[in-house]
Order: structure tokens, then C-alpha cells, then sequence
């Protein structure tokens, strides 16, 4: 799976800004949270419109924005 920086750059520059702050991986998926944008949110969550955490992995994380998929480092 892709990088986000390695999308292409007019993709890129449609997704809205992710800063990541802190997370906590469990292996239990219910207990895995992200703190994105100061918002605390889980597996499945809508970060902004379009823009979807689908997994939270113990280093990265696999967003999805208009049917594309991408990982983000942590």
C-alpha cells in the first residue's frame, strides 16, 4: 500500500491535513485509537468529509479518501 506522499500530487493536495499526535494499538481492534486533528477517533471513523481511518496499525495507519487508500506513518 501506498505512502500518502507517494499519491500523486493533485490527490494530495484534495485530502485535508491529517497531524497525527498520539495513538494507542491493542489487539483488540475496538480499543485501537488515533488522536488526529486533536480528535480522538477509532477504526472506521470519518476524520473529515471523504477522508476515512479504516485501520489502526501499531507504526502506521490506512486511511481512505474517495476510494483511495493510503497508509500514514506514526
Amino acid at each position: 500500500m501506498v505512502l500518502l506522499g507517494e499519491l500523486p500530487q493533485d490527490l494530495r493536495s484534495q485530502i485535508p491535513k491529517i497531524t497525527i499526535t498520539g495513538s494507542v494499538y491493542s489487539n483488540s481492534p475496538a480499543q485501537r485509537l488515533l488522536l488526529i486533528n486533536n480528535l480522538v477517533l477509532s477504526q472506521g471513523s470519518q476524520v473529515a468529509p471523504d477522508l476515512t481511518l479504516e485501520e489502526i496499525q501499531p507504526r502506521s495507519s490506512v486511511f481512505s479518501f474517495k476510494g483511495n487508500r493510503f497508509r500514514v506513518m506514526h
